[in-house]
């Protein structure tokens, strides 16, 4: 399948690997199905494109990489329509924020992207934990978490 994006031009797509958001992401609840692409190999920067309209990506990363101690704790509905036997099986994923100084990016932890890469199935959670923000300094974690095994 082909993917029209504004930043990667036309990507073919196998259309096993695309997510579906059933209740789309925060703010754009008509975008259901998504498609994640590398920014660099072997980087840990994502990004999260939909299918549909070619103008709408997002810069993504596993969370656990810089916030080594990340552990939100969702409420009982949360996760059900994600097909979960357990949640061992899913995926967390956070929208980054990257201004003009990336030094600056922020990653959003109080709403995680929630997948189950096994049925392709996605969930945006608003976690209700005050410690988590949508703008975690990325490269405050990561020079922190060298620190701390470096």
């Amino acid at each position: 399948m082909e993917v029209p994006t504004k930043r990667f031009g036309i990507v073919n797509v196998d259309e096993s690997k695309i997510l579906h958001f059933p209740d789309g992401l925060i703010g754009f609840p008509d975008y259901r199905e998504y498609i994640v692409l590398d920014l660099d190999k072997g980087g840990f920067l994502k990004w999260l494109q939909s299918v549909d309209e070619a103008s709408l990506g997002f810069v993504i990363l596993d969370p656990r990489v810089p916030f080594v101690d990340y552990d939100p704790v969702f409420a009982p509905g949360d996760l059900g329509c994600l097909e979960a036997s357990n949640i061992d099986e899913l995926v967390l994923l956070s929208v980054v924020t990257v201004p003009e100084d990336v030094k600056q990016m922020t990653a959003n932890l109080l709403a995680p992207l929630v997948v189950n890469p096994a049925k392709r199935l996605g969930k945006q959670v608003i976690i209700s934990d005050p410690k988590y923000t949508t703008k975690h300094q990325v490269f405050v974690a990561l020079r922190n978490l060298m620190k701390r095994t470096g």
